[in-house]
């Protein structure tokens, strides 16, 4: 997994096409997929939750790139708004398994232009003023995302399992072990893997 500041760099040697819909609006034609790590703890009788890492990926194979804040990840999509010269009619969509659960950690930090939930908390496509529309690749798919990754028929890749002790609290400074890194990793490159077939 790469630091988000190598993203640049990658983006610059992307080559991909656009995609016009009778809606009006022009898709970059790029599988992308996007990811957090949480951690909760009790504050009094209270529950807290916070994200300590994120990841996305851009393409399929052009490497998995992550950071530890939510200003990082908005450094990311800034970037992407001026690369792709995002808007509302012109979007990068990026999937996410399980929108509902991120949307929730994510929704007071963006604006967000258009949403549409199946039900309360829900959210199946969600579309931020600087066109990055995040949609629910679980949804799409129907399957957990070790089933979706045992579906694939182009591309071999498992979900990793028991290399995240979600017992542990960890936070955005809280190091982590390359089986760690990699188990996060793994997570975002099965979704590009199944966008991308």
């Amino acid at each position: 997994m790469l630091p988000h500041s190598d993203l640049p760099n990658i983006l610059n040697s992307l080559e991909y096409e656009t995609i016009k819909t009778n809606k009006k609006v022009e898709y970059i034609n790029l599988p992308c997929g996007f990811d957090i790590e949480t951690s909760s703890i009790k504050d009094g009788d209270k529950k807290v939750a916070f994200m300590y890492i994120w990841m996305v990926a851009i393409g399929h194979d052009t490497g998995v790139f992550y950071g530890r804040t939510w200003a990082e990840f908005f450094e990311v999509c800034e970037l992407l708004h001026q690369k792709f010269k995002l808007n509302q009619s012109r979007r990068l969509v990026i999937y996410v398994h399980n929108l509902g659960y991120e949307f929730q950690f994510m929704r007071k930090y963006f604006n967000w232009k258009e949403v549409f939930a199946v039900s309360e908390r829900k959210p199946i496509k969600a579309v931020t003023e600087h066109g990055i529309e995040f949609r629910d690749s679980y949804i799409l798919s129907g399957f957990s995302l070790a089933n979706t990754a045992k579906n694939l028929t182009k591309y071999k890749i498992k979900k990793l399992v028991g290399d995240l002790d979600y017992s542990l609290i960890r936070h955005h400074e809280t190091q982590l072990t390359n089986e760690e890194m990699a188990y996060c990793e793994n997570d975002v490159a099965i979704v590009t893997a199944y966008i991308s077939e």
